[in-house]
C-alpha cells in the first residue's frame, strides 16, 4: 500500500491491473555475479510491470529476465519492491518497455481493483 503525504492513499500506476494467474519463470544475476533461476506464479499485469509470487525473495533493483508461457510474453524488468507474505515472498516488477497484453477472446478482461 503507498501512502503520499498526510496518509492518503496514492496510486502511481497509469494503467488498472488485471488479475492472472499463471506461471512465470524467470532469470537474474545476483551480486557475485551467479545466475540464479526461479519460478513462481503471477498475481496481476499492467503493460507496465507485474506483481508476482516467489518462494525466495529477489534483490531490490536487480534486473530480471521473465517469462510468462501463458501469453507467450517474455520481457525484461527490474524488481521495484519485495514484501514477505506468510512463506511466499511478493515481488513488484516493472517493465524496462511496455508489453503487449493480449485481450482477445477475454482473456485478462478482469481488473483488480487497488
Amino acid at each position: 500500500m503507498a501512502f503520499g503525504r498526510g496518509g492518503v492513499r496514492s496510486e502511481r500506476r497509469k494503467r488498472a491491473r488485471t488479475a492472472l494467474k499463471g506461471p512465470v519463470i524467470l532469470c537474474w544475476t545476483d551480486e557475485r555475479g551467479q545466475d540464479n533461476y526461479g519460478s513462481g506464479r503471477c498475481v496481476n499485469i499492467t503493460e507496465s510491470g507485474c506483481s508476482i509470487e516467489l518462494p525466495d525473495a529477489l534483490p531490490l533493483r536487480a534486473n530480471v529476465s521473465l517469462r510468462l508461457p501463458e501469453l507467450d510474453i517474455s520481457a525484461f524488468a527490474s524488481v521495484r519492491h519485495v514484501t514477505r507474505k506468510g512463506m511466499k515472498f511478493h515481488i513488484g516488477l516493472e517493465f524496462s518497455q511496455p508489453v503487449r497484453l493480449p485481450l482477445a477472446d477475454g482473456e485478462l478482461a478482469e481488473e483488480v481493483q487497488a
